[in-house]
């Protein structure tokens, strides 16, 4: 780890938690980014599935540089500045010359990266965590519609995380505690628990980042723009130690939490398929996705837990299909529901950016043939004997 530069290099199982131990035991002035399982991975993996995190260095490959790859035929390959010799600049400078290479070595199975080098983001002066809700499920459109300029402009630098309000419900209660009966929730129950809750329908939760005198420029902006949306503003003076608040909080600063695992105990079993469509960052994408959604979602008894997470011009909408994976009738319920989302989303144009190995083959299809031609391609190029994680992504020999 440099900490006058910024960066780290790790090999695959050093965990983010060993990393956030190692940056408070020597005091270094450097923030991780993290996803939602934060301290139990790390950032090897995390990456080279494109994996995100929330404070504004949360595009993880974006912000990772070089990687050491074991090829197939035992050669090691040193992407960007480390293919030359003795160079200094490895974890600085990520094209090197030539084309650029580290993009095949995430979701895919052409070589085993031993190391990766990636960009710590400086502690900032201040750091400025809030919370905004509103009450009606319709606000959705224009709550992104207002979030997509502040970010396209950097005013909000972090990703801006969209919940809807059972989503929080589950992470905090048993099902079996608050609704006792088979099948989907019905919407007025779900909306009586929200409110019980007090929490939102929507929650919004985000985060502002630098010195003083920025905070206070963009804050003014961004508590302007929420306010005319008639939106309840939630900040740490006010909320103390909430603990909703508080877990975003740490979400938002790369602090390890694993407190979002609280939704595994929803319906028990600790099942949970995590369909995640990538949209545009619009308003109007909202309420189609949902719609569809949660048509699907109805149909096989399933709750809709859900998060929209906006990114610079992208949303993810996140759907946690939960279920009991020790009930063998529950997990089959919700593997056919999770295979019939991905064939409705791709007849709309709606690709998936990651998904689990029981449905690589299938996302794979709804990306074309070509696609997976040029991918094939490559296997046979780099691991003729289709040696390394045949299958992995969808590609094969």
């Amino acid at each position: 780890m440099d900490a006058e530069l910024g960066y780290a290099l790790v090999e695959p199982g050093v965990t983010y938690k060993q990393l956030y131990d190692y940056i408070q035991e020597h005091n270094l002035p450097l923030w991780l980014s993290m996803p939602l399982p934060s301290a139990i991975v790390g950032p090897v993996g995390n990456t080279l599935d494109r994996g995100v995190g929330y404070t504004p260095y949360g595009e993880h490959f974006l912000f990772s540089c070089g990687m050491e790859v074991v090829l197939a035929n035992g050669d090691i390959l040193r992407t960007g500045m480390g293919s030359m010799p003795n160079a200094n600049t490895w974890q600085v400078f990520k094209w090197g010359y030539g084309p650029y290479l580290d993009g095949i070595f995430t979701q895919s199975n052409y070589g085993i990266v031993t190391k990766m080098g990636f960009w710590l983001m400086p502690k900032p002066p201040v750091y400025k965590p809030f919370g905004v809700q509103f009450d009606n499920e319709v606000d959705i459109v224009k709550v992104i519609d207002t979030i997509r300029p502040l970010r396209i402009s950097n005013i909000i630098p972090s990703a801006v995380w969209v919940s809807h309000g059972l989503w929080d419900v589950a992470v905090m209660n048993r099902r079996a505690d608050v609704y006792g009966k088979p099948g989907k929730m019905p919407d007025d129950v779900a909306e009586a628990l929200i409110r019980k809750q007090g929490i939102g329908v929507w929650n919004v939760f985000a985060a502002l980042y630098g010195t003083a005198e920025q905070v206070a420029v963009n804050w003014k902006m961004v508590e302007g723009a929420f306010k005319a949306l008639g939106g309840k503003i939630l900040v740490e003076e006010d909320v103390g130690d909430d603990p909703v608040f508080q877990y975003r909080k740490a979400m938002f600063s790369g602090t390890p939490t694993l407190r979002e695992f609280g939704m595994y105990n929803w319906r028990g079993g600790g099942g949970s398929l995590w369909f995640a469509p990538v949209a545009q960052a619009r308003g109007s994408e909202t309420l189609k996705q949902m719609k569809m959604t949660r048509a699907t979602l109805d149909e096989f008894g399933i709750d809709y837990t859900g998060v929209f997470i906006v990114g610079w011009r992208d949303m993810h909408h996140v759907v946690d299909l939960l279920y009991d994976r020790t009930n063998p009738d529950e997990m089959r319920n919700a593997y056919d529901c999770y295979a019939k989302l991905i064939r409705q989303f791709a007849a709309e144009g709606y690709g998936i950016y990651r998904t689990n190995i029981a449905f690589m083959d299938q996302v794979a299809d709804t990306f074309g043939s070509v696609k997976k031609e040029v991918n094939r391609k490559l296997k046979r190029a780099l691991d003729p004997n289709g040696i390394l994680s045949p299958g992995k992504s969808g590609i094969h020999l």
